[in-house]
Parts: C-alpha cells; structure tokens; sequence
C-alpha cells in the first residue's frame, strides 16, 4: 500500500524549529567566506576557536533569535516571501525558497561538508577577497542553521592607516598580530531549503544579487515583450540593462506569476484608471504598442510591475513601493 507524501513545511515552521533549537547542545563552526572577480563562487576556510570564542560567537546567534522569539510568543511574527522592493518591518521576516534559487545555495554548498574545508592561515590573498563568514550551528538532530554575516578587509585591522594597541598589567602594548573584527548581529540565516533575510541590503551584498540580476534582466526583457508589443523596445531594453535598481525591479517582474499572463488587454485596463502615467499607446502596422518614455522611466516598469492599487476601503488608486500578496 502506497503511503501519502508528507506535506512539505512552510518557511514559518522552518524558522519556527531555528527558534526551538537548543544553541548550548549544538556543534558550531565558523567559516570566512572569500572571492575574487564577480561571478566566481566564494571558498571557504574555517577558523580555529578557543571556546571561550566560540560562546561568544553562539551569543551573537542567540542574540540575534531573542526578539524574534519574543515576537514569535505574542503572535506578532510574521514571515513573507522575498520582494526586492519591500521593505520589511522590526517584526517581519523575508525569505527564499532555495531550490527556486539556486545560485544562492550553490554560493554555500560547500559547507555541506565541513571535514573537507580548510583552515585559515591568513594568506594575503584569500584575506584580500573576504566577504562574508558563517557561524554554522548543527544541532543534535535535524539540518545545520548558517548564519551569515558580510565582511570587509576593512575590519582587518592591520590594513587601516590606524594601528591598534592592548592594555595589560597596567602597560599598553602595540599589537603586531592581524587582528579581525566581527560583529555582533546575523544578516540572513539558511536552513532546510530556505533562506531568510533579516538584513536586505546586506543579504545583496553578501550572495552578490546584483550580479545575478544582471543574468536574468535579458530573460525577463524577453520575455516582457514577447507578451506587450513596446514600439521602442531596444531603448527600454538598453535603459534597464544600465541601471542597477531597474535591473531589480525586473528580476521582481520575472518572480511574479502574473507575467505569464501579461496582454495588452490588462495593461489598457491600468491606463483607463490611471491615464495620468502618461504611457502612450499607438497603433503602428495596425497593432497596438506601448511607448517607453525614457523621460519617465520608472512609471513604465512600476505599470509592468503591478505597483498602482486601488483601495477597498476608500476607492483611491496609489502607487506602492512595496507589496505581498495577501495571506489569509
């Protein structure tokens, strides 16, 4: 007899067991993440910890999971899916389904295997292209939990202009050893196949979004005007192509569901309730197209980007710089 197939658990329940692991039973690792040019995928070496260190570095993840816990027992956590234009509130969290993006997991997936990372020996080289590092906390049982955090050679004391010194049996000493500074907060955490996003401007930073947004703008270009005819669509295509937020702003478009359902018939409705947006709309070898308006660029991609509502309760149209969809 065949058995039913285990529902597969939502991105709240996945953070819900982050918040229920016992930190003080699990094993913690930490590893610095370090890349040279854009596109190459990081490596990684872990760090030798005295334990007083790495308690330290276990209360910097329990630190960083307290008001979420506290958020999580008054009912007031909530957890949405990643949207590059929102912006989340103290008591929100965002995340991304990893087997949907899987340039990011490909970035760690050599932690995966922690027994064949090596360890550091602060090599100028690797020192020099430092992004990132992970405390990687394994619990007794169940997936590890990544916690990632951004790093610059900045922090890395020996390469400031400024020089350290450490105060001792009443005598300060200059410290000749590099000397690494890290922080007390988490930008994003992984577990399970999620990945959930405490810091966005960081969690860019850290997997390099930009980079991969520029892989899938010319998808998602395609795929725009395959669907709504734009009379000057080599202009808008090379306007997004040039600009870093509008390149975002597509690779919101590409996630949406809605594209794939794009006509000229919905973006009409748009513009008979909105005809301020001064989207023009001409008939040339009798079709209709869209005009790009390299003058008023972002009202273009912010009407593909279904970012003009209407509100139930007072029937005004507004535009949105941000939005999920509603769960009930």
């Amino acid at each position: 007899m065949k058995t039913k197939k285990s529902a597969q658990k939502q991105p709240k329940e996945i953070f819900a067991e982050i918040l229920a692991s016992d930190l003080d039973k699990s094993a913690l690792t930490v590893c610095v993440a370090s890349t040279g040019k854009a596109g190459v995928e990081p490596s990684f070496q872990k760090l030798q910890l005295s334990t007083e260190l790495a308690e330290e570095f276990r209360s910097v993840v329990q630190s960083s999971l307290t008001k979420y816990l506290e958020k999580s027992a008054d009912g007031d956590l909530k957890v949405y899916q990643y949207d590059a234009g929102s912006k989340a509130d103290s008591h929100e969290i965002e995340y991304l389904d990893l087997t949907k993006h899987d340039e990011i997991g490909k970035q760690f997936a050599p932690l995966s295997s922690l027994a064949d990372v090596l360890l550091f020996t602060a090599q100028d080289e690797f020192v020099s292209g430092l992004r990132f590092y992970v405390i990687i906390v394994q619990p007794q049982q169940g997936s590890p939990i990544y916690c990632f955090r951004s790093y610059t050679p900045k922090k890395k004391l020996r390469r400031s202009p400024l020089f350290a010194a450490i105060f001792e049996d009443g005598t300060f000493d200059r410290i000749a050893e590099p000397t690494f500074l890290f922080d007390n907060r988490i930008h994003c955490m992984a577990h399970g196949t999620f990945m959930f996003v405490f810091n966005k401007d960081s969690f860019h930073k850290i997997f390099r979004f930009f980079d991969m947004v520029l892989k899938t703008a010319e998808k998602t270009l395609e795929s725009i005007g395959s669907r709504v005819p734009i009379d000057n669509f080599e202009e808008f295509s090379e306007a997004c192509k040039g600009h870093y937020q509008m390149q975002a702003k597509l690779k919101n478009i590409a996630n949406k569901p809605y594209l794939k359902n794009l006509t000229m018939d919905a973006v009409k409705k748009v513009l008979a309730e909105l005809p301020h947006l001064g989207v023009e709309i001409i008939i040339k070898n009798g079709e209709e197209m869209l005009v790009f308006n390299p003058k008023d660029k972002w009202a273009f991609l912010r009407l593909l980007d279904d970012d003009y509502l209407k509100s139930l309760m007072t029937g005004e149209n507004y535009e949105v710089s941000g939005k999920r969809p509603y769960e009930a």
